[in-house]
């Protein structure tokens, strides 16, 4: 307790503050002395805010004062009250001279100590981040997931570990990195809330999110090896006219057998010019025919229908937006899906804008290479 008492007893005209008026501070040595004979919480805390006050707030201490004053502190931290703790939390989490190690302490405490530093101390690492994560409870972790600044490990143990409030606040979080796995996984869960959903659509950046994911998700699948199956010779019927499209989709190709009839019905008139595809989609979207929709969508892009229907009724609405777009689905056409999904998935006004918005701005180029690199799904199944 040397330096300690060296600090209490030193000159008394460098230890006192004054308030804005000029009148001095009860922050004296005698005073300090007082407080540092009182052994109780009430006398740890008043000597815990007052060092604090002219330390860290009041004057810029020398590193050799700051030294000392840091040693009081872990001698007396643990004896003083919660709300006497959360003042000095405050502090410390905006002030770099505070070392990690209190940092830590102040972090593993009770929330209403803890939530100053885990929202704010840049002195926090990942690594201790995610340990927190991992060791303390939910409203620990909320606080950690409301930092301005998370990143992808962080976000993806948040995500892993966290209930739905935390999944909430990561997702609403500007700042939150988020991998393609965490993304992928905060998709899934937005499948199941409606409120997820409504925050994960209103994230500024989510189309270019949602686009990465996709297109890396796209990779994973082209670049897996195709089972080799033995195919039995069978006559092919003959391939209907081909209807006028885009150069760069491929030609609609002849039914299968096991399609649809009336799926089938609707491919032969597009085919022979009688309906447009849009006039198509729009209609079967428009009676809450979804699987019909689904069904005729794979088979006009030459796609598996099952992989259709995942993302017609997927959380978000990149993967569809892409078919429509690639196939030249008006935008008529396109809003009907979009109020189809909306009955489904349960979403606000503000999403089905965003998703009409979001298939304006896609390049029609880029959807019908995407659906001519991942389509004949069906030979290959």
């Amino acid at each position: 307790m040397k330096r300690e008492q060296d600090l209490l007893h030193a000159d008394p005209h460098s230890r006192i503050a004054t308030t804005h008026d000029g009148a001095a501070m009860a922050l004296d040595p005698m005073h300090l002395d007082l407080l540092a004979r009182d052994a109780s919480p009430s006398g740890r805390g008043r000597l815990l805010s007052d060092l604090s006050r002219l330390m860290l707030v009041d004057r810029q201490a020398d590193p050799t004062e700051l030294e000392i004053f840091f040693d009081i502190v872990r001698a007396i931290l643990a004896g003083t009250a919660v709300n006497d703790r959360r003042v000095f939390s405050e502090t410390a989490a905006d002030h770099a001279a505070v070392p990690r190690d209190l940092v830590l302490i102040l972090a593993e405490d009770e929330i209403r100590v803890a939530e100053p530093v885990l929202t704010r101390s840049a002195l926090l690492t990942d690594d201790d981040l995610m340990a927190l994560t991992e060791r303390k409870n939910d409203d620990h972790r909320l606080a950690i997931a409301a930092r301005t600044r998370l990143s992808q490990a962080v976000c993806a143990a948040l995500v892993r570990l966290g209930s739905v409030a935390v999944l909430h606040r990561v997702g609403g979080n500007d700042g939150a990195d988020l991998a393609d796995e965490t993304i992928r996984e905060l998709q899934a869960h937005a499948e199941r809330d409606p409120e997820l959903q409504r925050i994960l659509g209103e994230r500024p950046d989510l189309p270019e999110l949602l686009a990465r994911c996709m297109r890396n998700t796209l990779r994973r699948i082209a670049s897996r090896p195709q089972p080799e199956t033995a195919e039995v010779p069978a006559a092919k019927p003959a391939a209907p006219p081909a209807v006028e499209r885009s150069a760069t989709v491929r030609p609609l190709r002849s039914p299968a057998a096991d399609e649809r009839p009336e799926v089938v019905r609707l491919l032969e008139r597009v085919t022979a010019g009688e309906l447009t595809a849009s006039a198509v989609v729009a209609d079967l979207a428009a009676a809450d025919r979804h699987a019909e929709l689904a069904s005729f969508l794979g088979s006009f892009a030459d796609l598996d229908e099952t992989q259709v229907m995942r993302v017609l009724v997927r959380a978000d609405s990149v993967g569809i937006a892409t078919v429509a777009r690639g196939l030249d689905i008006d935008e008529t056409a396109y809003a009907a899906i979009v109020e189809l999904r909306q009955r489904r998935l349960k979403f606000s006004a503000a999403q089905s804008r965003w998703e009409r918005e979001h298939f304006e701005r896609l390049d029609a180029v880029e959807a019908r290479a995407t659906i001519n690199q991942h389509g004949s799904r069906r030979a290959r199944a």
